[in-house]
């Protein structure tokens, strides 16, 4: 098989088994589940991929690196670092694999599945954040005397959170509107601007609402 057929299969299996997985979660896919629904074998699933785990492994990286471009899109089109993160939480968002269950899922059952989830999705997004609220910092949008390494993890809980109310409606028993996280997330970020941050705030994106 060459490269280019093992990599089209690869993106054809996580693709299929993403779906799957958030539709009935980890542990209730199995290896023959995913196989049937790609139209290939057993053996060339686990050619692929040695176990479950790993494909799970795959699933997670190809949410992130897909978000990561969408994200790099919108901040390419955004007027500062404030509208950039407008414009990336007032999209609607397609299904991720934040739901309480699912990631509660990963941590019993997979934990290696688990740690690379903390490890590499987690940290890309504090390190992206990071960097955006570092540049806001040069722009003259957010406060200078800030500790941008713990605002950024900060701020990386708090959309999770946010996250974690909008995916489990069953368990939190609150529903959102599509304007309450990205609201939310400018309060925020509303908090650690400057007075120019947050004239731009005020006058430019909450008066829009």
């Amino acid at each position: 098989m060459t490269e280019h057929k093992i990599n089209d299969n690869r993106a054809r299996v996580i693709s299929v088994a993403t779906r799957l997985f958030l539709k009935s979660g980890f542990k209730a896919v199995r290896m023959d589940d995913v196989a049937h629904e790609c139209g290939i074998s057993k053996r060339t699933l686990y050619e692929l991929f040695e176990d479950r785990e790993h494909l799970i492994m795959g699933c997670l990286d190809e949410q992130c690196r897909a978000q990561g471009e969408e994200h790099q899109e919108l901040m390419v089109g955004a007027e500062n670092v404030l509208h950039a993160f407008w414009l990336l939480f007032s999209q609607k968002k397609a299904p991720c694999f934040i739901d309480a269950t699912i990631v509660e899922e990963l941590r019993r059952y997979y934990p290696k599945a688990f740690e690379h989830l903390v490890v590499n999705v987690h940290e890309s997004m504090v390190r992206k954040i990071y960097e955006q609220l570092h540049k806001g910092v040069s722009d003259g949008l957010i406060v200078e005397s800030l500790d941008l390494e713990f605002f950024s993890r900060a701020m990386t809980n708090y959309i999770y959170g946010l996250g974690l109310i909008q995916h489990n409606t069953s368990i939190t028993g609150v529903v959102l509107n599509e304007q309450t996280i990205p609201s939310a997330v400018l309060i925020f970020l509303r908090g650690i601007s400057t007075e120019r941050g947050r004239g731009y705030i005020d006058e430019k994106i909450l008066k829009t609402l």
